[in-house]
């Protein structure tokens, strides 16, 4: 018998409905550096922007060969020491911007302020994909502006719901949450040669 994520039956499992998206941070190309991703499980009560989401995090791998998501010795109080911290958040595919929110404040790690406005974007592809930015800052597009793939739209924050710097990816059709799958090559993709066209 096939056996589908918890609290779902068989015929309404979501885990073969899923969306690829660009990678949604720039991370510096060293092979020291990794993007991190961790998915959410699947609760009926949860937002249709929290079931199957993603949270994404720049990772380093030191020396010594353990990945770390801030500079060693730190202890990761500031949001600056994190590698996450303000790197480029990508448009995850070609569509357009249906919703902005912008942050109210920055949390500092550690601590979660639940109360404040999150920085939140959502983008929706023609075939009525929605995907959903959370903890973003310094937003760069506005409602109704159109977006290409891997094009900056933000920069990764710490606000609202959050305890550290990272961003967190939802998706979802209709009232159906998508599982989020990253394209490994859409930097490629969208930076091609165009002597290869």
């Amino acid at each position: 018998i096939a056996q589908s994520q918890l609290g779902l039956d068989v015929e309404d499992d979501t885990l073969t409905n899923t969306v690829l998206i660009h990678s949604p941070v720039a991370t510096p190309e060293d092979r020291s550096t990794v993007l991190f991703t961790r998915e959410h499980t699947y609760r009926s009560h949860y937002t249709k922007g929290d079931q199957l989401a993603r949270d994404f995090i720049v990772m380093k791998i030191g020396d010594d060969g353990i990945m770390r998501p801030f500079n060693p010795g730190s202890e990761g109080r500031r949001n600056e020491d994190w590698y996450t911290w303000r790197q480029d958040v990508l448009a995850p595919f070609d569509g357009t911007v249906t919703q902005v929110q912008l942050p109210d404040s920055t949390n500092q790690p550690g601590r979660l302020n639940a109360d404040a406005q999150h920085g939140e974007i959502d983008f929706e592809s023609e075939d009525g994909v929605v995907v959903h930015y959370v903890h973003v800052r310094e937003i760069d597009v506005e409602e109704g502006q159109r977006v290409e793939a891997g094009e900056v739209v933000a920069k990764v924050g710490n606000n609202g719901s959050s305890i550290a710097p990272h961003l967190h990816v939802g998706a979802w059709k209709d009232s159906t949450p998508l599982q989020i799958q990253r394209d490994l090559y859409g930097e490629k993709r969208v930076n091609k040669d165009p002597s290869e066209k």
